[in-house]
């Protein structure tokens, strides 16, 4: 399994962070002084660490404006300290298009391997953040908790 993150590069502006660090002041949580969007992927199936680079480098992103880090299942990275971080994920029985077309895209790539794909978001809020807080922000602004999950990191690791 491979988790891909998909990063703006700093000298690029990261449009979705700045909106939701709008819609954050704009709940009252002035304590939240930046927000870190990134699309994350897992793949599942019999792929090597060189087919998952091919994904992500081909596929996931746009070399110019994005950068890309690869975790291995029980992989620990380098950690950077960040105030939390909440990464949403579909459902199980949710229908993930955005998934099904990287599925389509990766045999278009030459992979022809049987894989699974799921798609999600991360969000990694800089500031002096309680569970609490992140929790309201994860239920009110990034989740559709209908159709969707997350998972909240209170003074969470991010990969240098």
């Amino acid at each position: 399994m491979y988790k891909i993150e998909i990063k703006t590069k700093e000298n690029f502006r990261d449009a979705r962070g700045e909106y939701y660090l709008y819609e954050i002041i704009s709940m009252g949580f002035d304590n939240v002084k930046k927000v870190k969007y990134c699309p994350l992927y897992i793949i599942k199936g019999d792929i090597s660490d060189g087919e998952a680079e091919i994904i992500a480098r081909q596929l996931l992103i746009d070399e110019i404006t994005e950068d890309y880090s690869i975790k291995k299942e029980n992989e620990i990275l380098s950690p950077i300290k960040v105030g939390g971080a909440i990464e949403v994920w579909y459902k199980k029985g949710v229908t993930d298009t955005v998934a099904q077309s990287v599925q389509k895209a990766v045999k278009d790539l030459g992979i022809d391997k049987k894989i699974e794909v799921n798609t999600g978001h991360k969000y990694y809020l800089f500031g002096d953040i309680s569970d609490e807080d992140l929790a309201l922000m994860a239920e009110k602004l990034f989740a559709n908790t209908l159709i969707q999950g997350y998972e909240i990191e209170n003074h969470a690791l991010q990969r240098n």
